[in-house]
């Protein structure tokens, strides 16, 4: 049953690498915020994989919320809205980001787990383990903004790339990373509305998505400086 959070802790892993190594040939603020998202989701897929196997671990099952559930999707986000031409958009997203994250971090952090409610994990994403207010919150705000930027950004991007005639790998990249956003959240939303069935099926198959789209979008070489989003990579 930890199959799948395994070859998504992988995917993630192998990610975190290859936007790192964008990051280190363009110093891009949106490859800089993405590389920590995928890092976050790393982090916390471990840090589950640990959980379960080291007997329900309170501490690591607060890692993989932390890392995974909480802050992964608003950093995607960031890295998105750095994609935009006014870069005021992306600083006030980012003073949300630490307001909300420093918020769910104590709500996560401050509630008690027993580990009666850990042995109810079974392998699911413990969607019902944490249920402060604190907590669930900003973790709902901050993933909804989160999708919603790099869906948007994503959609706006194919939609200004085609009309320019871009290259088709630079439009399909922001098709596929947009894709697997809507994949990802729809497993999230998957794991609170019935009981994280089919979570990390849909979770590994988005992150799949979204790295083949982040490589796209590195075989990507634009000929001069880019000014928008449709031609930032």
């Amino acid at each position: 049953m930890l199959a799948l959070p395994a070859v998504m802790a992988v995917v993630l892993i192998v990610l975190t690498v290859s936007v790192y190594m964008q990051y280190r040939q363009r110093q891009r603020a949106h490859q800089a915020a993405w590389g920590v998202a995928v890092a976050a989701g790393a982090v916390g897929t471990l840090a589950y994989l640990g959980c379960v196997l080291l007997g329900d671990n309170a501490a690591l099952f607060r890692v993989y919320y932390v890392g995974g559930a909480l802050l992964t999707a608003p950093l995607l986000g960031l890295g998105s809205a750095y994609l935009l031409p006014n870069v005021l958009w992306a600083r006030i997203y980012l003073v949300i980001t630490i307001i909300g994250g420093t918020l769910g971090v104590v709500g996560i952090v401050s509630q008690p787990i027993s580990h009666a409610a850990l042995t109810t994990l079974d392998y699911g994403p413990g969607s019902t383990i944490i249920h402060s207010a604190l907590a669930l919150a900003p973790l709902i705000v901050l993933n909804s903004l989160g999708t919603v930027s790099v869906v948007g950004v994503g959609l706006w991007s194919v939609y200004r790339s085609a009309a320019r005639h871009a290259p088709w790998v630079f439009v399909g990249g922001n098709g596929l990373i947009a894709a697997g956003t809507l994949i990802i959240a729809a497993a999230g939303s998957m794991a609170r509305l019935a009981h994280g069935a089919g979570f990390w099926g849909g979770m590994t198959a988005g992150w799949v998505v979204l790295y083949l789209g982040v490589a796209l979008m590195a075989a990507y070489r634009p000929a001069t400086a880019p000014t928008t989003a449709g031609s930032a990579a």
